[in-house]
């Protein structure tokens, strides 16, 4: 590192006291006389506090509105009418029942101009129309206004089940609810025509505002004109109120000359302040992109060539500030040693694999051994000689599998299938006819090299517990060639219950540990373990449920060619 090259601390603090400082300091006296006077924020803190009362007001008629709406299902006289009309189907007794009720409710209520109620059995024929008469509409209108309006309100109640919802249609705003029975059956659909003047009328008559739009749920969108004139730059003011059954928002679009009263005389400054700040931005920006950002960049470039593997990557000691020259000199003496370090736990790795691999083909499952000596046991008693010779024949050969006399972790498939047949004949002896054993294997995957004793511990696992709980089933291994892949599947008609499920994604989970497992657990851990270490994390076990009862357990090989 040279000596005389200054630290990047001394050039930025520098540059700050000169060409930031200063002007930020005139600035922020500025900018901070007119903002600590309080006028700008006072006002606009006030005019938010002035558009949330209106605002609150707005959600609190929204309120009564939706408390107006349950008022059907409170009342006897409408559950008495339409259990009357489902024991005998007089619909003119029921409508003139429910056109009583409805009037008594919503004809008078300023809140809504109309409301309309149609039967769920028939809501395009049978429908009641209550027009209230402070609102000067004809009922003509109504009705030709309904036409257009009762699909989307229908569309909208369809999705609505108990709660309520809120539509507008060319400045018609419906507020909508499902009236039900005590069985909570539908017995129709309620839509009142909300009167948006008397609900957000006072948001209208604002006098710092140009423009207001109110929210009510998803679809409802209204526009209200303000009373200000509307300028560019006053910026808007939005408040949300939650209701349990509706979301309001509102947003005000605000005069600029409101907020900007009596600052007048400091527009001019505004213009020079913004040029200022753009001058020292570019020259602070040009600062730090030699002194900072390109040394950075060099630093980023080198280690992109470590992680692409070029381990020992040295960079050039040019930087143009003490601290990046210490930078760089550290990473070269890092790549080195790592590079050093790199080919050292390289070979260790290889040590170690080999040796966890004889450790995991060292698992061996008691079970299996017992079981298959109690057979030979019965087989001798009950069979005679010749039964009791195949067994241990097959026996010998498993046990030659497991002991591993070659020392030869791989094997062709051919000879780990002399393995697996072995243990299927043992398997068949003891549940005879109730097993059914299917093999596809075509001849050319003969060949090629497995993992020796890995397709026996998954048979085990499918037999014993797949086959094993109902004493009856069937087994099919197959075998395909996809790409540089042999793929083996093992699959068994015992089923899989979630619990099992969850049982197996633990045993295969890539970060299992098998040191406090039981030994009767371990066996497709081992399985799935032992071929991620010789082949990559594309390769292992999986088992997974299938069509019906099926149980399918895939092993996936890399083919070495």
């Amino acid at each position: 590192m040279e000596k005389g090259t200054p630290s990047l601390r001394r050039q930025m603090s520098l540059i700050i006291l000169l060409c930031w400082l200063l002007p930020m300091a005139f600035a922020a006296t500025v900018v901070g006389w007119y903002f600590l006077s309080g006028a700008g924020q006072q006002k606009r803190q006030a005019m938010s506090e002035q558009f949330q009362l209106n605002l609150q007001l707005g959600a609190d008629r929204v309120k009564s509105a939706v408390e107006a709406s349950r008022l059907p299902s409170y009342d006897p006289e409408l559950r008495d009418a339409w259990n009357q009309y489902r024991r005998d189907g007089n619909y003119a007794s029921l409508y003139r029942r429910f056109s009583t009720l409805f009037s008594r409710l919503y004809q008078s209520d300023s809140r809504f101009c109309y409301g309309v109620f149609c039967l769920a059995d028939d809501p395009e024929n049978r429908s009641i129309t209550v027009v209230n008469g402070s609102s000067g509409l004809l009922h003509s209108l109504v009705r030709e206004q309904w036409r257009e309006d009762a699909a989307p309100v229908g569309a909208l109640a369809a999705q609505l089940d108990t709660t309520v919802g809120f539509l507008e249609r060319e400045g018609r705003v419906y507020l909508v609810r499902n009236l039900m029975d005590a069985s909570y059956c539908p017995i129709g659909t309620l839509a009142l025509a909300m009167d948006p003047g008397y609900f957000f009328g006072d948001l209208g008559l604002l006098p710092w505002a140009s423009e207001v739009s109110v929210e009510l749920g998803p679809d409802v969108l209204l526009t209200l004109k303000g009373s200000a004139q509307p300028q560019p730059g006053g910026g808007t003011i939005e408040h949300t109120i939650q209701d349990r059954d509706y979301t309001l928002r509102g947003t005000a679009s605000l005069d600029h000359a409101a907020l900007l009263t009596g600052a007048e005389s400091y527009r001019w400054l505004l213009p020079a302040m913004a040029l200022s700040l753009l001058l020292l931005l570019l020259f602070t920006f040009r600062f730090f992109g030699e002194k900072v950002s390109r040394p950075v960049q060099v630093l980023m470039e080198g280690a992109a060539e470590i992680r692409q593997g070029n381990l020992g990557f040295q960079l050039d000691a040019g930087m143009g500030s003490r601290e990046f020259q210490y930078l760089t000199e550290s990473f070269n003496q890092m790549s080195g040693q790592l590079r050093r370090q790199f080919d050292r736990l390289y070979q260790e790795e290889l040590a170690r694999r080999d040796a966890q691999i004889k450790a995991l083909q060292a698992h061996i499952n008691p079970h299996f051994l017992n079981n298959t000596l109690e057979i030979i046991n019965w087989q001798a008693r009950m069979s005679g000689d010749v039964g009791a010779s195949k067994m241990i024949e097959a026996l010998s050969t498993v046990l030659d599998a497991a002991l591993d006399r070659k020392g030869s972790p791989q094997v062709r498939l051919a000879e780990e299938m002399t393995y697996v047949n072995a243990y299927l004949y043992i398997v068949t002896q003891r549940f005879g006819k109730r097993l059914t054993v299917d093999v596809d294997l075509p001849e050319e995957l003969m060949d090629c090299m497995v993992p020796r004793l890995i397709l026996q511990p998954v048979i085990e696992n499918a037999v014993e517990h797949g086959i094993g709980p109902s004493g009856q089933g069937r087994v099919a291994l197959r075998g395909m060639r996809r790409g540089n892949f042999l793929v083996l599947e093992i699959e068994n008609s015992g089923g899989l219950s979630a619990r099992d499920e969850a049982h197996i994604a633990r045993l295969l989970s890539p970060d299992y540990d098998m040191q406090n497992e039981p030994s009767g657990n371990i066996g497709i851990a081992n399985v799935n373990l032992r071929l991620r270490i010789l082949y990559g994390p594309d390769c292992g076990l999986t088992i997974t449920r299938g069509a019906g009862s099926l149980v399918t357990a895939r092993l996936t090989v890399a083919v070495q060619e």
